[in-house]
């Protein structure tokens, strides 16, 4: 399958230059070529992302590298149905990779029921691996949509911390997959007059306790958009709800989840509930405040908690959290931002301060570090903290 994949990325690219470079061709061929163009779309970026990890106590600092090329295929034979497919290939070289075997976890974890891709080759202080993690076909007539395959199950309406986003949780510190992860999975939704709809969604596992089925309705009233949710995430039942709207000229969004254990309807039940604020001055000054609630956080080991895949039942790993962010746009190609989270009754802290330059239309360059701080049995006592910089070309 890798090699597959591999040749396929291969044949496209170089049947595209060649077609590119042919100026030979007949009139009828270029109307041809104009209606497949139309139908057929490629489209991606490369970066190269270089990451510097801090010592913490005793540890020797690590410098590592990656190169990450993305591709994203795009088929339209008709206009109801599109067909798409995004192949995620990176090349990671550095200390990390000969030193830390849990590392090498993380960065090839593929936490998909139906697996497209793995590692192409690994040695010393290098690895390649590339997976396929969007493939589906996209069926939409009148007020119906079926979509079926890998796919990004958006059901969040928060910045920083999603209740709702049963199928698709991540780390907001997990900043360089931007298009997040996807799950195997077929939706089915039904549009309604007055921005209302209904949508049934249910991933693909042989396994019912790693089944997640949901319903999730949405309307709009009085200028927010509400949403509620129920159904089944893992080996819980769920119910939840979210809103986005206005508090006068400030952003205002919010989203709560109870899961329950239905094999075990006695046990304390999980409930997450968040909150956000945003206000943008004219001059572009923006700011962001953001609070999280777990009356049951999940009790685990700092280090594996922080090394795992996160779940919307799983958002923080403590009772009460705090996000705040102020950013401004010195120009319009030149941003810069400040994250930070506070974990209240644990005493850790992230700071993530960001610099994004616009190059070009198709170039940026990056700067972000992130500095974990805490107290002795803390969230991040033994975390490293990292200087990232990143260069990003898109095509």
């Amino acid at each position: 399958m890798l090699r597959f994949i591999l040749l396929s990325i291969l044949f496209v690219s170089s049947f595209t230059k060649i077609f590119a470079q042919n100026d030979t061709l007949s009139v009828h061929d270029v109307e041809k070529a104009e209606v497949n163009s139309k139908k057929f779309r490629m489209n991606g970026y490369i970066k190269y992302l270089n990451s510097v990890a801090f010592p913490k106590q005793n540890d020797e600092w690590l410098l590592d590298n990656q190169i990450h090329n993305r591709l994203k295929f795009r088929y339209q034979p008709i206009e109801e149905i599109t067909i798409a497919a995004d192949v995620r290939t990176r090349f990671f070289y550095g200390k990390s990779i000969k030193t830390s075997p849990l590392y090498i976890k993380q960065i090839t974890n593929i936490d998909d029921y139906i697996k497209l891709g793995g590692t192409v080759f690994q040695e010393k202080s290098l690895l390649l691996h590339t997976v396929v993690d969007r493939s589906y076909i996209d069926w939409q007539h009148n007020n119906w949509q079926i979509t079926l395959g890998k796919q990004r199950v958006n059901w969040g309406k928060s910045y920083v911390w999603n209740p709702n986003d049963i199928f698709n949780a991540y780390s907001f510190s997990d900043f360089d997959y931007e298009e997040r992860p996807g799950t195997d999975a077929i939706l089915i939704r039904k549009y309604f007059a007055s921005q209302a709809s209904v949508e049934f969604v249910s991933n693909i596992n042989n396994k019912f306790d790693k089944i997640t089925v949901a319903t999730l309705f949405k309307f709009n009233k009085n200028k927010y958009d509400f949403q509620f949710l129920a159904g089944k995430q893992d080996s819980s039942l769920v119910v939840g709800t979210g809103w986005a709207g206005q508090l006068k000229d400030a952003g205002f969004k919010g989203e709560l989840s109870y899961f329950q254990p239905y094999k075990e309807l006695s046990k304390k039940g999980t409930f997450i509930a968040d909150v956000s604020v945003d206000y943008a001055f004219a001059n572009t000054l923006n700011f962001r405040f953001e609070a999280i609630v777990n009356n049951n956080p999940a009790k685990e080991n700092a280090m594996a908690y922080l090394t795992k895949n996160i779940t919307a039942k799983t958002l923080i790993n403590n009772y009460f959290s705090v996000f705040g962010s102020i950013g401004y746009d010195i120009s319009p190609l030149f941003l810069i931002n400040l994250n930070s989270i506070y974990n209240v009754d644990n005493g850790s802290i992230f700071l993530n301060p960001t610099i994004n330059f616009s190059l070009n239309s198709n170039t940026e360059l990056f700067f972000s570090s992130q500095i974990l701080a805490g107290k002795k049995g803390s969230l991040y006592e033994q975390a490293r903290s990292y200087f990232f910089t990143r260069l990003k070309w898109s095509f």
